[in-house]
């Protein structure tokens, strides 16, 4: 899945968090060391789970990313497999992170599984990626990152409570939305043409937002239009209060691991009263 900050500016290398620097697929690498700094790596938050081509959170509370806003915001599984499957439907992409729910309106009972088979079936025809386990009463996503198999999961449970028919065609409608939308966001953001107002070129303009450097946080950036209308004093006040927030948050820099990957801390342009 295409993400907006990997359209708009030229991304540094991703450093390879070192409990995966022995996977062998490029691509499930990358993102585990993403989810690693996402919900953590030490055990302490979630019940963490290492393998030598898995790791797995238990009961997660999904991270909302900067443009899209989880609809299942609690799973009970998500873990990333060093694996590269091939899947062309909608679109061309693979696979390698999935989610996990379970779902109190397909429980077992008595050790069978109360799913309607046809609706399985269905599910099966719709993509090879949604994944049923009747007798544990779960649901598992898997794509090529946490967006995708939420819409996914959505998908699943309208199906289930009877909103939707489980059809391809209704399931690459709301895949290949999230595309549409992140195109959308991609064009209202060219047309903004948002500043980094903590720096300035020669002729006294502010270059497009980007990074700030490794040693001053991440760049103050707002609307072109709106930088025009602050004073020099505005633009320094919000700069520092921006870079403080993020060496708050032990954040100060670009290129290391412990702030990459993650939301990014929102400071206002005005100071609070």
């Amino acid at each position: 899945m295409i993400k907006l900050k990997d359209l708009l500016f030229e991304q540094e290398e991703k450093k390879i968090h070192p409990k995966v620097s022995h996977w062998k697929n490029e691509m499930a690498q990358k993102y585990a060391s993403i989810l690693l700094e996402k919900y953590g790596d030490d055990g302490e938050k979630y019940d963490t789970i290492f393998g030598d081509s898995m790791i797995m959170w238990k009961d997660v509370e999904l991270i909302d990313e900067e443009k899209y806003k989880y609809k299942v915001r609690k799973i009970d599984k998500l873990y990333v497999l060093d694996e590269h499957i091939e899947h062309s439907f909608p679109a061309d992409h693979i696979d390698y992170v999935y989610s996990t729910l379970k779902i109190p309106q397909i429980q077992a009972k008595d050790g069978k599984s109360t799913i309607d088979p046809d609706l399985v079936g269905k599910f099966a025809g719709v993509t090879g990626s949604i994944i049923v386990d009747g007798l544990k009463g779960e649901v598992t996503a898997r794509c090529g990152d946490t967006v995708a198999n939420d819409v996914t999961l959505n998908f699943v449970l309208d199906a289930i409570n009877g909103k939707v028919e489980p059809t391809k065609e209704e399931y690459g409608k709301r895949i290949l939305s999230l595309k549409k939308e992140v195109k959308e966001n991609l064009k209202k953001w060219f047309k903004q043409k948002w500043v980094n107002i903590g720096k300035k070129r020669k002729d006294g303009s502010h270059p497009p937002c980007g990074t700030s450097g490794k040693k001053r946080g991440y760049a103050k950036c707002v609307p072109a239009s709106k930088a025009r209308g602050m004073s020099k004093k505005e633009k320094e006040s919000a700069t520092r209060r921006k870079r403080a927030a993020q060496n708050k948050a032990g954040r100060g820099g670009t290129s290391n691991l412990k702030g990459g990957g993650k939301k990014p801390i929102r400071v206002s342009t005005k100071p609070k009263k």
